[in-house]
């Protein structure tokens, strides 16, 4: 019989996860930077109309 060996895959599969939670958490960031940049230009472009 074959044994598996769970150390070496939970390992991997942390990492995975650390790095995957890394790009989630950048890619929340960058649009939330993105949406507060579009937000000031729509509202900036409403004050100099009136």
């Amino acid at each position: 019989m074959a044994v598996k060996n769970s150390k070496s895959r939970k390992q991997t599969n942390s990492a995975e996860n650390k790095t995957t939670a890394q790009n989630n958490r950048a890619a929340q960031i960058l649009f939330a930077i993105f949406a507060v940049i579009l937000i000031l230009s729509m509202v900036l472009s409403a004050v100099t109309s009136f």
